[in-house]
């Protein structure tokens, strides 16, 4: 499949996503998921150690460079699985 058709083809099945309101329903699964399994309240921890170990004049983006590493390793697989069940779900539905 060229590049141009792949694409094309994400392009669509991004704007059925958003038009459709399972991009938001995902969304939301996905909030709900990490707050119900801890991760939020662990991360905040972590953020706080972070900010208090470091520079107090540290930016936003300084802030975000250095915690997301560890936000996007620390997400619990079973919820990962989840997730991507369900956007395989609704890309073969919309194929």
């Amino acid at each position: 499949m060229s590049s141009v058709t792949s694409d094309h083809l994400r392009s669509n099945l991004h704007r059925e996503l958003v038009e459709s309101g399972k991009r938001d329903q995902l969304v939301e699964l996905l909030r709900a998921k990490l707050i119900d399994s801890g991760w939020r309240d662990d991360l905040k921890a972590y953020t706080r150690e972070k900010i208090q170990s470091k520079d107090s004049s540290m930016t936003v983006d300084e802030i975000i460079k250095e915690v997301s590493p560890y936000a996007r390793a620390t997400i619990p697989d079973k919820i990962k699985t989840e997730l991507l069940t369900q956007i395989s779900a609704f890309v073969e539905e919309n194929l």
